[in-house]
């Protein structure tokens, strides 16, 4: 369908959901959640590939068309494998009759979202399958060619806000990352065939290109925060470790090394950044999962994005991709994002552009967080220079107040400040020490994740109010992420002046040439150790003393300390606030993620003298740490050693994902 001016206008969609998850006896459920028709049949199925035919499938996938492995694997017969399976019975029926209804003038199509959940045990054999394949028998063609029935996949996590209103151009920031220890990548030359693709749409003002100088995570992650950026696109190279389903992509370190951050960790670097709405991968197995169950899924770099909620949308390839696919999808891609095409519909086109010289046509995959589509309300393009996006004023919301209290002394009279009813943990304590140890990981953590999911609003700031010990501080930030969105404060007691509300926005934070940290070098314990131990001095000067004596007297496979000192000196005013926490925790991170290739596996061995306030937001910040082993100061302990005692694991144990040794 076209304006009266001659272009096309963006098609109007409506959905129809498929929740597709494990079910009893090895088997599997898709179930219609969404439909126009408001029905909601479903269907059992039995896995339509074993594991090593998908794997199988996935690696023809990478493969020239004319290959060996390629000429094993038929996309089609794949693909009406996959429709007959999902479609069957009532499901298929409903989604006939629901693409009957859609007009004949092209102005309206049928959105097929395969909804998959990231606890699914399942998920990472489910998300593995080539959906883009489903063909259809009746039309006899490919679903996620046809305008009018894209095919996206959703995961189970919310989409971050409204669509972000945005005038024209549409701003790319490009991230060419071509390590020289590894295979020879020709990006600018890539570039280059890119500026010539997209040079209409750049005359015209509808695409500004952006170019990152440094291609290090520490250099993209300024770059976002400096300027505005609705579309990150990352070409270079991308990993997948075929043991583990563990995928990552390299940027470059100064010395010209690659470095290797996986979905997590990239993540991390492009949270609260509200003007991105949409990551592009062009790198090699972004996409890919591992296809089998007990997989996770978060661990493919593209769901990890959507996992902890960085982005909205990313389009990653299962595959190798060619030169000039990419450059195909590029120049499409975008042209058709300018246009005010959904990412969906723009995606679609990119497959039929695809589909006539290559069978790569599949290999871009969309991932939407769920209820998100439109991602971009576009304007027209206008005069000055660009601003970042604004948010919406806030409604001054009162904050919920929860209490948490692990012993008595100051945490007395905390149910006339808190809104009921508090968390009392102090029946597991002796005073301030643990009646019986295994409690920390039993008890007292669970007890406090179930008290959090209960009593968080995520529409209301919340307020902690803490008479408790540093290892539940911490675990609580750990459990109120960043990724969350949540306003978090904290009521910090101050010697002098009582208590106060510490917050991310109390004008704390100081000058941004202030000195955060003093210069300290890392203490060898063991040698070839696979662990490492922080020693946190914020508000007492001698915790590295009782971390050597604490490791001295216990076997544990701990190579070095880093003892970490607050500027210019620890005290009980150390810390000034909550927004100075936030600054003293993000500019830890960089230290801390810094392993050795023998390190990758091992765990963090958190030892810490500070406020509670000062643990919940460095708690919030630690998602990206794999293995974390917290360490309580144990007052009063008749046997301990080095004064500090073990407390809690992050991720509890049997939450634990396999870390892949190499690549």
């Amino acid at each position: 369908m076209t304006t009266p001016g001659g272009s096309k206008m963006a098609m109007v969609y409506e959905d129809f959901t498929i929740d597709i998850r494990s079910a009893a006896q090895g088997g599997f459920e898709a179930r219609v959640v969404a439909a126009p028709l408001q029905e909601s049949p479903g269907v059992f199925f039995s896995p339509p590939l074993d594991e090593t035919t998908l794997r199988a499938v996935l690696e023809a996938g990478g493969k020239p068309a004319g290959s060996p492995e390629a000429s094993k694997v038929s996309s089609c017969e794949i693909g009406l494998l996959l429709f007959t399976t999902l479609m069957q019975g009532e499901v298929g029926d409903l989604f006939e009759r629901c693409r009957a209804r859609l007009p004949g003038d092209g102005s309206a199509g049928l959105r097929l979202r395969l909804h998959f959940l990231l606890s699914d045990p399942a998920a990472g054999y489910l998300a593995a399958l080539p959906w883009e394949w489903l063909w259809n028998p009746r039309t006899r063609s490919f679903l996620a060619t046809e305008r009018s029935t894209p095919v996206v996949r959703t995961l189970a996590v919310p989409f971050p806000g409204a669509p972000l209103g945005l005038r024209l151009p549409l701003r790319v920031l490009v991230v060419d990352a071509a390590p020289g220890t590894m295979h020879a990548l020709d990006l600018t030359l890539e570039i280059e065939r890119l500026r010539e693709a997209l040079a209409p749409l750049l005359a015209a003002g509808k695409v500004a290109l952006l170019h990152l100088a440094s291609p290090t995570p520490e250099a993209l992650r300024d770059r976002l925060l400096a300027e505005e950026v609705h579309v990150l696109h990352f070409m270079g190279h991308g990993g997948y470790h075929e043991g583990s389903g563990y995928g990552a992509v390299f940027f470059v370190r100064p010395d010209g090394k690659e470095d290797q951050v996986d979905g997590t960790e990239l993540a991390d670097y492009l949270k609260d950044v509200p003007g991105l709405r949409l990551v592009v991968l062009n790198a090699c197995q972004t996409a890919r999962l591992a296809g089998r169950v007990a997989a996770p899924l978060h661990d493919g770099v593209a769901s990890a994005l959507l996992g902890r909620q960085g982005v909205p949308a990313v389009v990653a390839n299962q595959h190798v991709i060619s030169d000039e696919a990419a450059i195909a999808f590029a120049s499409t891609f975008y042209g058709r994002l300018a246009e005010g095409d959904d990412v969906d519909a723009a995606l679609t086109e990119v497959r039929l552009r695809l589909k006539r010289t290559t069978r790569e046509w599949a290999t871009p995959v969309l991932f939407l967080a769920k209820g998100g589509v439109r991602i971009f309300a576009l304007k027209p393009a206008g005069r000055g220079k660009p601003t970042r996006a604004r948010r919406p004023p806030r409604r001054k919301v009162e904050p919920v107040r929860l209490g948490i209290r692990s012993f008595i002394g100051y945490g007395a009279d905390m149910e006339e400040r808190t809104d009921a009813p508090i968390l009392d943990l102090s029946g597991h304590f002796d005073g301030r020490f643990i009646r019986d140890p295994k409690s920390w990981q039993a008890a007292v953590f669970p007890e406090l994740r179930a008290f959090l999911k209960d009593r968080v609003d995520p529409h209301r700031p919340v307020l902690l109010d803490l008479a408790a010990h540093a290892s539940i501080a911490f675990a609580a930030g750990w459990l109120l992420e960043a990724k969350s969105g949540l306003d978090v404060r904290v009521r910090q007691r101050v010697s002098e002046k009582g208590e106060l509300e510490w917050g991310p926005n109390d004008g704390t934070a100081g000058n941004d040439g202030e000195r955060l940290w003093l210069e300290r070098p890392d203490v060898l314990v063991r040698p070839g150790g696979c662990d490492v131990a922080l020693s946190l001095a914020v508000s007492q000067p001698n915790v590295r003393a009782d971390v050597e004596e604490y490791l001295r007297q216990k076997d544990l496979p701990v190579g070095r300390i880093l003892d970490a000192v607050i500027a210019p000196e620890p005290g009980p005013r150390s810390v000034r606030g909550g927004a100075h926490s936030i600054r003293l925790a993000q500019a830890l991170l960089p230290r801390l993620r810094e392993r050795q290739p023998h390190e990758r596996s091992g765990a963090l061995h958190l030892f810490c003298a500070g406020p509670n306030a000062f643990l919940v937001y460095l708690g919030q910040l630690a998602r990206c740490f794999d293995r974390l082993a917290l360490y309580e100061f144990a007052f009063g302990a008749p046997d301990n050693f080095g004064r500090y005692q073990r407390s809690i694991e992050l991720p509890p144990p049997e939450e634990r994902r396999a870390i892949p040794e190499s690549w």
